[in-house]
């Protein structure tokens, strides 16, 4: 990857990642205190203050917008679209911590939940669930809401740091059928890939739900080349092997935030990977890029809830050791 010069757009980029880090370190035991709702709002306020106050934050945030609209050919005014996608991304990077430790009473009203039948529905066949995630609005909240109303969940991919206790217990869990041996990292081996591949077929053999995400761009097979935004990357496609080889029914999920910062999860109806996908690489392919065609269009109906994939360009120009810090 290219190296970026000081005065980059990117240098830019990082300053304000680190603003907003910092204001949350600061705000968030503060923040604690007040009913969520409050503390919802008033960290998307930090969001909005930082693209209304600082020239450089709203010059990226209106180019992004723009550039991704023509490619889209949408009509997105960045006046409108710019203060929430600021106020959605500081608010993705505060991820369930601010609900640590409240009772439901407390969260009532956080959580709007659409197609929960559909879900259920796919539970009930007792094949597991392969839960097409995505980084799309809050993605870790509709995991935080899966585990708090107790089904049997599980997550294969990246782990997240900075949450909450409620779900670092369940990242602690152990066993065959446990949560702590199906993360995987960008450095893990084929031979380490395919075990973790292993492991998260038992899990859906064993009836569990499994989330994995459909929109991770991943450099060694199993993946898949295809196009997102008006961009051609390797996405990886190991939710379409685990779909094919398992059977279970793949219910694709979303998590937007609202305005007022609270959260609309929603359960789409199920489809099915046919077997051949799992050896046929041009079938993976198609149902690759089908998942992504889901998230696209998604991102043309609610912009302000594209999180981080209008700056993906500037992801990768910066050294990975920067991505990393």
């Amino acid at each position: 990857m290219q190296s970026v010069g000081s005065g980059g757009k990117s240098s830019m980029g990082r300053r304000g990642i680190n603003t907003r880090k910092g204001l949350l370190r600061a705000t968030l035991p503060l923040l604690r205190w007040l009913p969520v709702r409050t503390g919802l709002g008033l960290i998307g306020e930090i969001g909005r203050w930082e693209y209304r106050l600082s020239p450089g934050s709203r010059a990226r945030f209106d180019g992004a917008i723009r550039r991704h609209a023509e490619i889209l050919g949408e009509r997105w005014d960045p006046g409108v679209v710019g203060p929430e996608l600021a106020a959605n991304r500081i608010r993705s990077r505060a991820r369930d911590l601010l609900l640590d430790g409240r009772t439901d009473a407390q969260l009532d009203g956080v959580f709007r939940v659409e197609g929960r039948d559909r879900l259920d529905e796919a539970v009930a066949r007792g094949r597991g669930v392969l839960l097409l995630g995505n980084h799309f609005g809050a993605h870790l909240l509709m995991a935080y809401w899966m585990i708090r109303h107790g089904y049997q969940w599980r997550m294969f991919g990246e782990r997240p740091r900075h949450i909450s206790k409620l779900m670092a217990a369940q990242f602690a869990l152990e066993g065959p059928l446990g949560q702590s041996r199906l993360f995987v990292s960008r450095k893990t081996n084929p031979a380490e890939a395919a075990g973790a591949i292993l492991r998260a077929a038992r899990v859906l053999k064993g009836g569990i739900v499994l989330s994995i995400a459909s929109d991770v761009r991943w450099p060694t097979p199993p993946n898949a080349t295809a196009r997102f935004l008006g961009r051609s990357y390797d996405f990886s496609s190991t939710w379409v092997t685990l779909g094919a080889l398992s059977g279970a029914p793949v219910v694709p999920a979303y998590c937007s935030i609202e305005r007022d910062g609270t959260y609309r999860v929603e359960f789409e109806p199920s489809f099915a990977i046919p077997t051949a996908a799992a050896r046929d690489e041009a079938l993976a392919a198609h149902w690759v890029q089908h998942g992504l065609d889901l998230i696209e269009g998604r991102v043309r109906t609610d912009p302000a809830n594209s999180i981080d994939y209008f700056f993906w360009e500037e992801d990768e120009a910066r050294p990975r050791a920067q991505m990393a810090g």
